[in-house]
């Protein structure tokens, strides 16, 4: 056998920065980066975390572990390091040998749409078991009537109730008005949902819609949006996390096809800026305007 024409080092330093471009030739699709989603490899629904953070494909996934762009291709194809080695130096032109035919990507394809197909038919059982909790749990639960998270954060219950522990419940609804979820935030803003229950283009809305060109804002927090409510009389809806902006503002949509939308993005700009980076991707999809409000201190979140 002969040696190859290449080193590692060399292999690593001509695929930095092309992952993107390498990545499909394996026929593994890569969530955006820095978002939580199923890992290409075990599945799951939000174990997976692509950051690129070396740019060499680095990854990290809470089932089957971490690593760079090399080990994702060996755990998706089963190709051993040398295999994938030798496959990726052909892709960034340092060889022309390759022993990939497109009857293995087709293969890998399958593969790949087999495992998502399974993990999408599992995430729905449990989710559909989920909903049945909330809405068990939302008939059943003895409401109480203090709730030191809405006094600390000054803001009223809004369709919402409070448990005899003090914890504010928030529901989850779709665009067709089924419960999916519950949302518990504890008197020191610890929040939590039942667990496997869907999120994604779920939301709760406070106020309501009057006209057939409305205004409506959609917020990260509860305690954001109740404030905006009050503040502007607009209808807000609940997005729950900045990852969800999009998927909510697309099901308001489907209700509300002339509605004018308002992404009220949590600054984080001492972080990451990921509310504002999610409230202008979803302003690319479904139009609207992005404004980042402010607030007296406590009063957000």
């Amino acid at each position: 056998m002969s040696k190859p024409k290449f080193q590692l080092d060399d292999v690593k330093a001509h695929a930095r920065g092309k992952w993107d471009m390498i990545f499909p030739q394996f026929a593994i699709a890569m969530p955006p980066k820095k978002r939580h989603a199923p890992c290409p490899a075990c599945g799951g629904s939000d174990r997976f975390r692509y950051d690129d953070k070396k740019e060499m494909g680095d990854f990290y996934c809470n089932g089957c572990g971490a690593g760079d762009g090399f080990e994702l291709i060996s755990r998706c194809t089963h190709l051993s390091f040398p295999q994938v080695l030798e496959e990726v130096a052909a892709i960034v032109g340092l060889t022309a040998d390759t022993k990939i035919t497109d009857a293995d990507r087709k293969r890998w394809k399958k593969e790949a749409d087999m495992r998502e197909r399974i993990r999408l038919e599992e995430e729905a059982k449990i989710q559909k078991n989920a909903a049945r909790k909330a809405q068990s749990l939302w008939r059943s639960t003895h409401q109480g009537s203090e709730c030191a998270y809405l006094e600390r954060k000054k803001v009223p219950n809004l369709g919402c109730i409070i448990n005899h522990d003090g914890d504010l419940i928030v529901p989850l609804f779709d665009e067709n008005g089924e419960m999916w979820n519950l949302q518990y935030i504890k008197y020191d803003g610890e929040k939590t949902f039942l667990k496997g229950g869907r999120v994604k283009g779920c939301f709760h809305f406070i106020g309501t819609v009057e006209l057939q060109d409305p205004v409506i804002c959609i917020a990260e927090g509860y305690a954001t949006a109740a404030s905006i409510h009050l503040a502007t009389g607009y209808p807000v809806a609940v997005a729950f996390n900045a990852g969800n902006l999009l998927p909510v503002g697309m099901a308001i949509q489907k209700n509300n096809p002339h509605a004018r939308l308002i992404y009220c993005a949590d600054d984080d700009s001492a972080k990451e800026n990921t509310g504002l980076n999610c409230a202008n991707e979803a302003v690319a999809v479904t139009g609207g305007i992005v404004l980042l409000p402010e607030f007296k201190q406590g009063a957000a979140a």
